[in-house]
């Protein structure tokens, strides 16, 4: 019998005789079982002719190599992309064509991959064929069924080569052997751009191209990237494969699993290099250094103002250029953050995926829920690093600090006041715009009012009641002047503000008509 008869028979009746001598892992081909067996001896016989790296199969040298040289052999047959592998290349070549070969038999969506249509008809069998050996949880794909997995088994047999690190997945061990070496060997075939990562590369191209490839398969949304997709599919399908070690909670996303354990732990690896301060977050500590070097760099072309975060400065920049890039798919508004956007959406479909395990409650931004249902649990995670308190909102923990630490970075646009807290900057500024009921009534005669000045109620009342209403009992002088402002107030249909703050332009009666005045003299 040949050796093709013998596979086709093997891939039906799923015998699988070759076994691995390291674990119970059984393979239907023999070279695949002496491939895998490597992973264990770390024997790597193929070496690239460029650089010191090693592989396990052939086919993975080439596609390395080709990194090197800059060969991408395979050519889209109706555009000028070209490709290292193939199977990417006929990938990408279904975008041109619409084919989509796999057909679901329960609703009649098509997809171009076959291992997409399975997993979707599973959302309407309710099939997860996928069981962990180690609990009883099931999955509908296989990928998340090993994720989960590596939970229980703590299983990393990728060793970097320059460290003591280890990585259940092969990709993430060679992501991080290059901030050893400083490979960048993806470069962007639009601009001079260099990546570690190939899918951080491929993302930034459709930054070029505007393409959007990866279509969700339960709603009409597109993803530039193909984790982003699967990452929003898994608010549909409920799926959470990571879970915490140290309690019931899981996580659609492995990154923000470990976060999470860190609020268990305690543990804070990100130190601050000019103070004490250590963080749970890299991200967060990059951002605190730069109170301490006044590093900001992201400067506004327009102002002069320079920024920490790239996020903050492109919006800022927006304030300027009145660019507003994220339009409503439902109505004409326009957003100039694509979050914005997102949420504003949900008013429309009424959309709240986020939904509370506790309760049926039901929220549309992922923060809330999650802060919601810290009011079931009581869990305040969010520990001020100064004192025992805790926190179940980060934002609250962090305005706590600033008690501490007397950090005040809300300055006053007028004067020289800060504030640990936006909103209060907010109001105190709101002190300088208010202005006397004598600098009022003289504006009011020649209808000079600056467009949008506030005032504030409490001065009206004092000086309304002093220098117009002069005569009578205080309790009387209270009273009248409470009935003449309740008036105007009704009468302007007065929106709803900050307690006491009103625009000018609401009091125009009260100060310029003397009918108003004579009434009550």
């Amino acid at each position: 019998m040949s050796c093709v008869v013998k596979r086709n028979k093997m891939a039906h009746t799923g015998e699988k005789p070759f076994k691995c001598q390291y674990c119970e892992k059984s393979f239907s081909v023999k070279k695949s079982c002496i491939h895998h067996e490597r992973i264990h001896t770390g024997e790597k016989p193929f070496k690239c002719q460029y650089c010191e790296k090693r592989f396990i199969v052939r086919p993975s040298c080439i596609q390395h190599e080709r990194t090197h040289t800059g060969e991408k052999p395979f050519k889209c047959q109706y555009c000028e992309k070209k490709f290292t592998v193939k199977w990417s290349c006929i990938q990408h070549e279904m975008n041109h064509t619409g084919e989509k070969p796999f057909k679901c038999q329960y609703c009649g969506k098509s997809f171009t991959r076959q291992s997409k249509y399975k997993q979707h008809e599973r959302i309407h069998t309710g099939e997860k064929p996928f069981k962990c050996q180690y609990c009883d949880k099931s999955f509908s794909g296989k990928p998340n069924c090993m994720q989960h997995e590596m939970i229980h088994t703590v299983e990393k047999p990728f060793k970097c080569q320059y460290c003591e690190k280890s990585y259940s997945v092969k990709s993430k061990c060679k992501q991080h052997e290059r901030t050893h070496s400083g490979e960048k060997p993806f470069k962007c075939q639009y601009c001079e751009k260099c990546f570690k990562i190939k899918q951080g590369c491929i993302a930034h191209e459709k930054t070029h191209t505007g393409e959007k490839p990866f279509k969700c398969q339960y709603c009409e949304k597109s993803f530039s990237g193909k984790r982003n997709c699967m990452q929003h599919e898994m608010i549909h399908t409920g799926e959470k494969p990571f879970q915490c070690q140290y309690c019931e909670k899981s996580f659609n996303v492995k990154r923000g699993c470990i976060r999470h354990e860190r609020t268990h732990t305690g543990e804070k690896p990100f130190k601050c290099q000019y103070c004490e301060k250590s963080f749970s977050i890299k991200q967060s500590c990059i951002q605190h250094e730069m109170n301490h070097t006044g590093k900001k760099p992201f400067k506004c072309q327009y102002c002069g103002k320079s920024f920490g975060r790239k996020q903050n400065f492109i919006k800022h920049e927006r304030t300027h250029t009145g660019e507003k890039p994220f339009k409503c798919q439902y109505c004409e508004n326009s957003f100039c953050s694509k979050q914005s956007c997102i949420q504003h959406e949900m008013n429309h479909t009424g959309e709240k995926p986020f939904k509370c395990k506790y309760c049926e409650k039901s929220f549309c931004v992922k923060s809330k829920c999650e802060q919601h249902e810290r009011t079931h649990t009581g869990e305040k995670p969010f520990k001020c690093q100064y004192c025992e308190s805790s926190f179940c909102s980060k934002q609250s923990c962090i305005l706590h600090e600033k008690n501490h630490t007397e950090e005040k970075s809300f300055k006053c646009k007028y004067c020289e006041k800060s504030h640990s807290i936006k909103s209060q900057c907010k109001q105190h500024e709101m002190i300088h715009t208010e202005v006397s009921l004598q600098t009022i009534r003289k504006e009011f005669q020649g209808e000079n009012i600056p467009h949008g000045t506030m005032v504030s109620l409490q001065s009206i009342k004092s000086e309304f009641q002093d220098e117009v209403m002069p005569h009578g009992t205080n309790e009387q002088r209270k009273s009248d002047v409470d009935t003449v402002v309740k008036m105007e107030l009704n009468d302007s249909n007065a929106p709803e503000l900050r307690p006491n703050i009103y625009p000018v332009a609401m009091f125009r009666n009260v100060f310029a008509d003397t009918d108003v005045v004579s009434d009550y003299t």
